[in-house]
């Protein structure tokens, strides 16, 4: 495979600066059509790098990425608003601490230029983006409206660059559809990839940014995170953990706090803080939990009606665990250990979150 000079030169720019700007550049249907097999599928959820970004940004056996002749190598998470514009943040999978900054331009359904994209804007109850410094799209609004962007890729082993374009379909409150395609071709892809459902809806999360590998949550108030409602992420804020108030859609720190729990807990991504990326689940497993707070929906702060408590979490990974009472039996990493919480545990200043299970498990 020849060396693809560009794509490389500009790694280089992030590794040193953190960041790398790469040149910018009718209506989709209703309902895109499943995307065909994506090589590096992870069926378990244990690979690093993970297609469905180690379930933070969508659930286990789907995808999030953008798909480039079957191979899903880039992996959106969401945009910053700078004073040259709009930026994508793109993980590299082939190089998953790398992060990209794809710049984003706007054009009509007709792929005509209709003014300059100067910010997104997200906050608990509202969203919507500013077009040539004044005009604010919200809504259904949008779908006249197609985001482009382009991305480095391998065509033949060769290194070049291709436009894509985005559109964003209104779903109601909050929620898009949202789909791409390269431009000049006729098939959209949906970029939460759910075969089968086509409706796994997206969602923004303001003023922050999720790290595609450690769920690390990072406060920026020019930042939107883009997810799947189906990973941690919208998970956790379906379940009643937002990270602000909801009365006064304030930021909170103890409900932050319990958010980035929440992403860890979600995953039982126990051994985050020690340095291990993996999760210790799969889809569909079910786990009991409490928070220290009440903040969550159907639950309570009473860490004594978990009769096997599993682990004790913060933002960092779990505090405590017993290793007895994990939600599934998959091998732990050697040499990593945490302490363990006990019968009866009780809250600590950073253990806010705990979850539990029905029954130990049975070796």
């Amino acid at each position: 495979m020849k060396p693809l000079r560009a794509w490389f030169g500009c790694l280089a720019l992030v590794l040193v600066t953190g960041g790398c700007r790469l040149p910018a550049s009718t209506r989709p249907p209703a309902e895109a059509k499943p995307d065909g097999a994506v090589s590096g599928g992870c069926p378990t959820g244990q690979c690093d790098p993970d297609p469905n970004g180690l379930g933070i940004y969508i659930t286990e056996g789907h995808n999030y990425c953008f798909v480039h002749e079957k191979s899903a190598l880039l992996c959106p998470e969401g945009f910053v608003n700078t004073p040259e514009g709009v930026v994508m943040k793109v993980r590299s999978r082939e190089r998953p601490r790398t992060v990209l900054d794809i710049p984003v331009g706007l054009s009509s359904l007709e792929g005509e230029p209709v003014g300059t994209l100067e910010s997104i804007y997200a906050a608990p109850t509202d969203f919507f983006v500013v077009v040539n410094g004044q005009r604010k799209v919200r809504g259904a609004g949008l779908e006249a409206l197609r985001f482009t962007f382009t991305l480095p890729v391998e065509v033949n082993g060769d290194a070049t660059n291709r436009a894509y374009e985005m559109s964003w379909q209104h779903l109601g409150e909050k929620r898009f559809r949202v789909l791409y395609r390269q431009v000049g071709t006729r098939t959209w892809r949906r970029q939460c990839d759910a075969p089968e459902s086509a409706d796994v809806a997206s969602l923004f999360l303001p003023a922050r940014q999720v790290d595609g590998l450690t769920a690390a949550v990072q406060g920026q108030d020019t930042a939107i995170t883009l997810a799947c409602e189906t990973g941690a992420i919208g998970a956790c804020l379906r379940w009643g953990y937002q990270p602000w108030d909801p009365t006064s859609f304030q930021d909170d720190r103890d409900r932050a706090s319990v958010y980035g729990a929440c992403l860890q807990a979600k995953r039982a991504a126990y051994f985050i803080g020690l340095g291990d990326l993996q999760s210790y689940t799969v889809g569909g497993t079910e786990f009991l939990r409490r928070d220290a707070h009440g903040f969550g929906a159907r639950s309570n702060d009473r860490l004594d009606e978990l009769e096997f408590v599993e682990a004790l979490w913060s933002p960092r990974g779990a505090e405590c665990l017993n290793p007895m009472n994990r939600r599934r039996d998959l091998p732990l990493p050697r040499g990593l250990q945490l302490p363990v919480c006990g019968s009866t545990p009780k809250w600590s200043p950073r253990g806010t979150f705990a979850t539990g299970v029905p029954q130990p498990l049975k070796f």
